[in-house]
């Protein structure tokens, strides 16, 4: 299990000091007066408080499976599913509730500065807005980590879980957790850009942090959308293999489907992260121009920068995913057989290699050109501060020179000094005089002249000695200085962008450069990737050919000893040997082939002879079935002679008498009674006559229209010199209707199961027989029941087999209930004993009423 000090505690309390520190960042960005900070200082404390008691009550929550499954665990029972779902989902869980009780905190203590302070609504939404992003970037960590501890919690915790459950678990919400980490970097570093490297003032840059998390987080809200549509073949194809479906068919379109999905979601999901990123960027970017007068060119670098920067992120987050991708991959790949040919996308090896190495160069070169842009922003503004220093230091020196040799007014002086300042000036400065009690006076200005000051930037330049200006409403910069009883004078140029055309020069040339730069970069890209991919396409190709059997022609490549060419080699080694290998197999095969033909004639002629044996077989089977028959009948014999002999014994007994009673004259009583004992005689004969032909005649071989009931009293009247005595014989029939079936067979088993039944009972007081019928749906149940001594365990699985009979020699052939048990399967029933010692033995046999064809 893990250490708790070192993988839980000390990681938790180093996130939670990068948290507090990146809160503290934000308070030089927002400048609060000392009265302000006393108030964010008192109402922090307990307002962090409460929302650090609600983290705790929630993680407690959601732990709480986690803690009883440890607890189960050292117990030695199995942990929950509770536990198992609450391990997967705490790291997405934390980050959201983690980020919005930041986001709840800010919002608090904005209203409490708007209450008790001069704080606007605006300031309150950017406080929430940089509060949000701030918390995101460092709680995107906090669930790293916690997913990590889960990783190594859940193979000892939940063992019996299959791995491919664990994947289907796991891998959307390891999707999600690995684009929010690359998110939070890429907004961490546009963050940064903006902070460090634009020129922008500090209300600009609060301006565009107001709009830039909100809608980063509503784009992101529309990314997560489109990536769960994304997932649904994923997540199909993975419960369809959970429900069983690995034993389906090796090629099923869905295996297809999901291959093809897996190996085109993270270029997807970074595709859409990059249009998503532009999205925000753009919109952000065209409010901080239109409603906050952010210059145009920071505008355009922010958006640039934005672009440039979710290229560089897109592509981590690509190969990120791909290895979350590779397990489904690899397991489609092992389970199902993928065409070959019905796999290829369009996310060929060189798109692959277009798309990296391009934005990895699109990715230098925009930061390349952002990078010189400022680097010459930055130097331009610069020089125009020192050179405007210089200038106006002149200016004071020479006011101060001239004023102490003149005995005019020192505003004339300075009025003087000025205009032959601007009359010589040939860089389009600009020189103004701003007196204390008077309107300000411009001069220079080359042929434009100078441009008349707002209002706003006299009360500046009058409220302080000396500064720095920027005034982009007449696109000046410079330097200005208080002289004391005379007023303010400043000197201004042109900026970067300038009034002439000084500045379209030096942009143009650097846009060339970037585009001849991207253009050279796109072609070596281009050159490389076509150079590397060429000589794969036609080893696929080639390998192609080889697996339908061409291996006629040669593998080659370009001759190199790279990995490629070492490839071909290796494949013409394959090729070379498949063709030997096939030459003497086919040669093989010849042999085979005239060894079969030798091997086939002798087979005709042994199947001969096995025709001729199994004709001879199946004749002797047929004599032998008819033998046991008549030896059946043969049993029968004895006792049907000797219930024949009775009733004609009385008949040729009573004929004499009769024919006296007649001649004599005898009573009319005498004589019908002697007629009755004939007639009795008669019609018994004739009973033991019609059961013995029922049973012995010949209709084996066809259906008919067949009556259980009274084929069970037929062989129970040819069984009666056997029964009668001490074996009683209790029938209960049911109406079952005819069925279709081989009389004569069936008369035949069932005289089988009573002679066994009555050998059985053979000098047992009390011996009953029970026979029934009944209907069961499309069967019929027929059973044949003693109390005899039963059949012993052990020999039960041998009744039905051919010649097995316990009865001693000359009792018996061991044929019964083995031609019992054919002539009711070949019926389509089924025959079934159950017996137990000391108590009897019951036969079943059940039939359909439709015998089959």
């Amino acid at each position: 299990m893990l250490a708790p000090r070192r993988t839980l505690l000390l990681p938790g309390l180093l996130i939670t000091a990068l948290e507090l520190g990146a809160a503290l960042l934000l308070i030089p960005v927002f400048q609060p007066t000392e009265e302000q900070k006393q108030l964010l200082l008192r109402a922090a404390l307990p307002i962090l408080a409460g929302a650090w008691i609600l983290w705790l009550a929630a993680m407690g929550a959601w732990l709480l499976p986690v803690w009883r499954a440890l607890r189960d665990r050292r117990r030695g029972l199995p942990a929950t599913e509770d536990a198992y779902r609450a391990l997967g989902a705490v790291p997405l869980r934390s980050f959201f509730l983690r980020t919005g009780l930041w986001i709840v905190v800010a919002a608090v203590l904005g209203v409490l500065l708007a209450r008790y302070s001069d704080w606007n609504d605006a300031r309150i939404v950017a406080l929430v807005s940089l509060t949000g992003l701030h918390a995101a970037l460092v709680n995107v960590l906090r669930a790293a980590w916690y997913a990590r501890i889960g990783a190594a919690l859940r193979a000892p915790m939940f063992p019996a879980v299959q791995p491919l459950r664990q994947l289907k678990d796991r891998w959307f919400r390891r999707t999600l957790l690995i684009s929010f980490l690359v998110q939070a970097g890429a907004a961490g570093a546009l963050t940064a850009f903006i902070f460090f490297l634009l020129p922008i003032k500090r209300e600009e840059y609060l301006a565009i942090q107001t709009y830039l998390p909100p809608l980063l987080a509503v784009t992101t809200l529309g990314w997560y959308l489109y990536a769960r549509r994304a997932r649904r073949v994923l997540d199909g194809y993975l419960d369809w293999q959970l429900a069983g479906g690995a034993v389906a068919s090796m090629q099923d379109p869905r295996a297809l489907d999901a291959y093809r999905s897996a190996q085109t979601f993270p270029y997807r999901l970074a595709g859409a992260k990059v249009f998503a990123w532009v999205i925000s960027a753009g919109v952000v970017a065209l409010i901080a121009r239109r409603v906050h007068g952010v210059e145009t060119d920071n505008a355009v670098l922010m958006l640039g920068a934005a672009l440039v920067i979710s290229v560089g992120a897109a592509l981590y987050e690509a190969i990120w995913l791909r290895d979350t991708m590779r397990p489904l991959l690899v397991h489609v790949t092992v389970r199902h057989r993928v065409p070959v040919r019905e796999v290829r996308t369009t996310l060929s090896l060189r798109v692959k290699l277009l798309v990296s190495f391009g934005g990895l160069v699109l990715f230098a070169c925009g930061l390349s050109l952002a990078w010189g842009f400022i680097q010459y922003k930055t130097l331009a503004t610069s020089y125009l501060s020192r050179q405007a220093q210089v200038r106006l230091e002149w200016v004071a020196s020479e006011v101060a020179a001239r004023a102490s040799q003149s005995r005019r007014a020192p505003g004339d002086v300075v009025r003087e000094v000025l205009t032959g300042a601007g009359d010589a000036a040939a860089d389009g400065a600009v020189y103004y005089f701003i007196p204390d009690d008077d309107r300000p006076a411009g001069f220079g200005g080359a042929t434009l002249g100078a441009p008349a000051l707002p209002w706003y930037a006299v009360l500046r330049m009058r409220g302080a000695a000396r500064g720095q200006i920027e005034i982009n409403a007449i696109k000046l910069a410079g330097n200005y200085q208080h002289v004391n009883g005379l007023g303010t004078i400043a000197v201004l140029y042109p900026g970067y962008r300038g009034r002439g055309p000084g500045i379209e020069r030096p942009l143009l040339e650097l846009g060339v450069f970037f585009l001849v730069l991207v253009g050279m970069c796109a072609g070596i890209v281009i050159f490389t990737v076509s150079d590397f991919t060429a000589p794969i396409r036609k080893l696929e190709q080639r390998a192609d050919e080889m697996a339908r059997g061409e291996l006629a022609r040669s593998v080659t490549s370009g001759g190199e000893g790279d990995e490629v060419g070492r490839l071909t080699y290796a494949l013409e080694e394959m090729r070379r040997a498949l063709r030997d290998k096939i030459r003497s197999t086919e040669e093989v095969n010849l042999d085979l082939e005239r060894e079969v033909k030798r091997r086939t004639a002798d087979l005709e002629t042994k199947n001969r002879e096995l025709a001729d044996a199994l004709e001879k077989l199946t004749l002797a089977q047929s004599q032998l079935l008819h033998a046991e028959k008549m030896a059946s009948i043969g049993q029968l014999v004895a006792g049907i002679a000797h219930e024949i002999n009775n009733p004609v014994n009385a008949i040729a007994n009573t004929v004499g008498p009769l024919r006296d009673a007649l001649a004599d004259g005898g009573t009319r009583d005498e004589i019908e009674h002697m007629i009755r004992v004939i007639q009795s005689g008669a019609r018994r004969t004739k009973d033991i006559v019609q059961a013995l032909h029922n049973y012995s005649r010949a209709d084996d071989e066809r259906v008919v229209e067949f009556d259980l009931n009274r084929g069970l009293d037929d062989s129970l009247e040819l069984l009666r010199h056997h029964l009668k005595g001490a074996i009683a014989v209790e029938r209960r029939y049911a109406d079952v209707g005819r069925i279709k079936a081989h009389a004569g067979q069936l008369n035949q088993v069932f005289m089988n199961l009573l002679t066994n039944a009555a050998q059985a009972l053979a000098g047992r007081e009390g011996a009953r027989i029970d026979v029934s019928t009944r209907r069961r749906g499309e069967e019929i149940v027929i059973q044949v029941a003693d109390n005899g001594p039963g059949i012993p365990d052990e020999i039960v699985p041998r009744i039905f087999d051919p010649f097995f009979t316990t009865k001693e020699v000359g009792q018996g052939s061991g044929l019964g209930l083995s031609i019992a048990h054919g002539i009711v399967e070949r019926h389509g029933g089924k025959i079934a004993v159950d017996t137990e010692i000391g108590v009897g033995t019951t036969f079943t046999v059940t039939l359909p009423t439709e015998p089959p064809l």
